[in-house]
């Protein structure tokens, strides 16, 4: 804006010469020669303008000494700030080893991203579930959930073990039908660790007395962490049995019970503490002790599906109904990754996207209550996910979110792409699972994880991972292609 700044000063120059040379003429009644004319219309104002120029110059250099040395120290200290963080090491990452869901669009990844691809994946009117009104509700429904089958082979092992009977309702032996075929697939995966084999045949060896004392000591695979997260209507007593039921599915998928880490008793024991986000977060932190080695699956099963389901969703006004269009849409099913740091990973022979930054906020106020949105905590996460990653918002390939059908979510979720990536094209390059696959709490956010980490390693670019369907909790999750990490 400086042309304005200097058309504005010549117009008072000018303006001010001429009007006080005309106010004076006028005052003493007498026609000036053409030596006052050419003095005071044009002379005068062209000296003003020079003096004031003159003036603003010698002002400049009296003051440039002051502070020479300052703008280029500034600089310097920025560039080399830059060219630092540019250069710095990045902290260690978790590999996705692998991951596995069980959807209503798809039993595999590869199925629900081919079903989102094509836009076919989602929500119908529910064949046995209605409303207070007698309608069909909207679902996310698995074609099959396998529970049946699961009832009969559970019964058996839980009266084996003289365990009570948890008296899951229908949507509680959905969701662990679901569990169990994931964690039976993931856990199959760690059994490709390189180590494992031989370990295992030492420890035969060594039970029938085979081994020789001065044999060397085979190096053992990592103990396997086995994280469930469950839903809200899970009680401690079945949370406890389901836990140990997938314990037994994955020793019967290959995983030596003897290398299954001890039960937390800190992560998925109350509803508070049933986060994906949370527990990805503490893993990430903890996949830098070397000491340490890192190997968790981590998986989250949950079903909204039954008629008591329904009735708490109903009775908190939070269904989806024609009356109530922000209501939620129920879904269920499960999702798991199997985790490990960079050298465990290398062990179990895979190469997948490497989660490598998480970071949280909070919302001050309810998302459903809050009528005109200003809170910035996800733009923050997102920022500070990037900024972790050293990750520019214009290399972002695609966003995955749990982001569902309600307007709130939806705009929240676009302003922050919108101000992170606006490269991106909001129809085919932000995936909202939560709006295919129905709502289903941490299951919808792990499905988004692991859709995001098969799309970088085939785009082989960074790809966010955002999860915004909670009211106050918010993650901002940076996936990387393994060969960038």
């Amino acid at each position: 804006m400086l042309w304005l700044r200097n058309i504005a000063l010549t117009t008072a120059a000018f303006g001010g010469s001429w009007g006080g040379a005309i106010w004076f003429w006028r005052e003493t009644n007498r026609m000036p020669a053409t030596s006052e004319l050419v003095l005071y219309l044009l002379v005068l104002p062209v000296l003003l303008l020079s003096s004031w120029w003159l003036a603003r110059k010698a002002w400049a250099r009296v003051t440039a000494p002051a502070t020479p040395a300052a703008p280029d120290a500034a600089a310097g200290t920025g560039a080399q700030a830059a060219d630092a963080n540019a250069h710095a090491p990045l902290p260690p990452g978790l590999t996705i080893a692998a991951s596995a869901v069980r959807a209503p669009h798809g039993s595999s990844v590869a199925e629900l991203r081919a079903a989102l691809a094509a836009n076919q994946a989602r929500p119908s009117l529910d064949r046995e579930l209605y409303d207070d009104d007698g309608y069909p509700i909207l679902s996310a429904r698995m074609p099959d959930a396998g529970d049946a089958a699961l009832r009969e082979e559970l019964d058996l092992w839980r009266r084996a073990r003289q365990l009570d009977d948890p008296r899951f309702d229908l949507a509680q032996w959905r969701a662990l039908a679901a569990a169990s075929a994931v964690t039976a697939e993931l856990a199959a995966q760690a059994t490709m660790h390189a180590d494992l084999s031989a370990w295992e045949e030492q420890q035969q060896a060594r039970q029938q007395g085979r081994l020789a004392p001065n044999a060397v000591v085979a190096p053992a695979p990592p103990p396997l962490h086995l994280l469930p997260l469950w839903a809200e209507d899970f009680k401690p007593q079945q949370r406890e049995l389901a836990a140990q039921w997938l314990r037994h599915v994955a020793i019967e998928a290959g995983w030596p019970q003897a290398l299954l880490a001890p039960v937390a008793q800190t992560v998925g024991a109350t509803p508070a503490d049933s986060e994906a986000g949370a527990v990805l977060a503490a893993l990430l932190q903890q996949c830098g002790d070397a000491a340490r080695p890192c190997l968790a699956l981590l998986v989250a099963a949950g079903s909204h599906l039954s008629d008591a389901a329904i009735s708490r969703l109903s009775n908190q006004n939070a269904l989806y109904t024609a009356s109530s269009p922000q209501g939620r849409i129920p879904g269920e099913g499960a999702a798991g990754v199997l985790l490990a740091d960079a050298s465990t990973a290398t062990a179990l022979g895979v190469e997948g996207a490497v989660l490598q930054a998480l970071h949280q906020g909070r919302r001050h106020a309810s998302a459903d209550e809050v009528r005109r949105d200003t809170d910035s905590c996800l733009t923050d996460a997102v920022h500070h996910a990037l900024q972790a990653a050293q990750v520019n918002g214009d290399a972002i390939a695609l966003v995955a979110a749990d982001t569902g059908h309600r307007t709130s979510r939806v705009t929240e979720l676009m302003h922050v792409v919108t101000a992170a990536a606006p490269q991106l094209d909001p129809g085919a390059d932000v995936i909202s699972v939560g709006a295919s696959c129905g709502s289903c709490g941490a299951v919808t956010w792990l499905t988004a994880l692991a859709v995001a980490g098969a799309e970088a390693q085939e785009r082989a670019a960074p790809v966010l991972c955002i999860s915004n369907e909670d009211p106050y909790r918010r993650y901002a999750a940076l996936l990387r292609p393994a060969h960038a990490a």
